[in-house]
């Protein structure tokens, strides 16, 4: 899309040098620019939505850009916006990207059983398309994302058997992508996990996972964006504290620096500030909820709290005066995941989001007038207060991303 995403994100990194997280360098750089390359599945901006929600959450000081090049209905030869090189010409090369993902492969089949002929015309239009990319922009890290399933799993299919047809896609996206040396995210196996998994907890709610069995609901997306971010090594701890209460110290630190550390009569008191925020979870969402029960979406984001050698049996945790949750000493000790509770750091990151729900509303306004046919006339004047509004929601969004203090307690029960 011709809308820019800039974020700013979570760490100091010297521009041009990669950042790091546990070890791992992962392909984001400062000054990044990124284009999601796809079909309307990318168009539907929620997996793009949430990976850029984690970039900045989990990163909120480095600077990165991104852009939606999702077009509905596309191939890898194009679509009803232009051809493969029309849509490379408009929609990636004049973003001079530095990282491109690539997810295609849904509408490549025709929506009818297995054909040789088409399954070659789609590998050919493939390497094709990576190689246009390759000549247009060299200098950019390439991740193919495999085709999410088309659901055959948990209700009735329309177009019998597409989804082997689409797994064929899957898993030749993911051999092309070993040898070429290019980066590969498996949405395809990610999603086939959770509609396996979800069906045998419960089908009526698996059937609201990918509900008309092409596009992907909001809670699955989730997944999706937890894959991409995985692919990319990106980390998935908000923050970790170990506190020794017998002692009134820290143990372990990660990702957040404490201080004030007290204890006074049985109440524990410190201040915590967290170089990250939890991901924005509608976590009173019923289908969010749902697939946090059947999948590992919790395991990449990480806001732990350890507190060992507590006298009494049950203690109250409070944040910024507000109650959070009771638990047990036992659970204390093992460790809480705080980013799976409505926390104040989980409220600033839902505000984080909204004001990117608000900026992919303006994506989209910008697309139909200035992509989708007809354009509308005069559409760079049309769409230049589009641009003013998303860099003043940018600033925005900027500032409510950074790490704030917050006043914790652990009071006896």
């Amino acid at each position: 899309m011709k809308r820019k995403h800039i974020w700013t994100v979570a760490l100091i990194v010297l521009a041009m040098c990669a950042v790091r997280t546990h070890g791992q360098e992962i392909p984001l750089h400062e000054n990044d620019r990124v284009v999601f390359y796809g079909d309307s599945i990318t168009a539907q901006r929620l997996y793009t939505r949430f990976v850029e929600d984690f970039v900045l959450t989990r990163y909120p000081q480095i600077h990165v850009t991104f852009w939606n090049g999702g077009i509905p209905g596309d191939t890898v030869y194009g679509g009803y916006t232009g051809d493969m090189p029309t849509r490379l010409k408009r929609d990636l090369v004049p973003h001079k990207p530095t990282v491109v993902t690539i997810m295609l492969g849904m509408n490549d089949g025709y929506y009818m059983e297995f054909n040789q002929k088409y399954f070659e015309t789609y590998k050919e239009g493939y390497r094709r398309l990576l190689d246009a990319i390759h000549s247009g922009t060299p200098a950019a890290r390439v991740t193919l994302i495999s085709p999410t399933p088309y659901d055959e799993f948990t209700h009735g299919t329309e177009f019998a058997h597409y989804n082997e047809v689409v797994s064929r896609h899957s898993a030749f996206v993911k051999e092309l992508a070993a040898s070429s040396h290019l980066g590969f995210s498996d949405f395809n196996q990610v999603e086939t996990d959770l509609l396996n998994a979800g069906a045998q907890k419960d089908r009526s709610l698996a059937a609201l996972l990918i509900p008309d069995r092409i596009h992907p609901a909001e809670a699955s997306h989730w997944l999706m964006a937890a894959k991409l971010a995985r692919s990319w090594g990106l980390s998935p701890i908000v923050s970790s504290l170990q506190i020794d209460a017998t002692m009134g110290k820290t143990v372990t630190t990660e990702n957040t620096q404490v201080t004030d550390l007290k204890v006074a009569d049985g109440i524990l008191q410190w201040t915590q500030t967290d170089n990250a925020l939890p991901l924005p979870l509608l976590l009173d969402d019923a289908m969010i909820q749902f697939v946090l029960s059947v999948s590992d979406l919790a395991a990449i984001n990480q806001q732990l709290l350890r507190v060992n050698g507590l006298p009494a049996a049950r203690y109250m945790l409070g944040i910024d005066d507000h109650k959070i949750a009771s638990f047990t000493r036992e659970q204390l000790a093992t460790g809480v995941n705080l980013a799976l509770l409505a926390t104040p750091m989980q409220s600033q990151a839902k505000g984080v989001d909204g004001i990117e729900l608000k900026r992919t509303r303006l994506d989209e306004a910008h697309f139909i007038l200035a992509i989708e046919d007809p354009k509308a006339p005069h559409a760079a004047e049309v769409t230049y207060p589009i641009e003013e509004e998303d860099a003043r929601l940018i600033a925005e969004q900027r500032k409510l991303a950074q790490p704030k203090p917050h006043r914790f307690e652990l009071a006896p029960e």
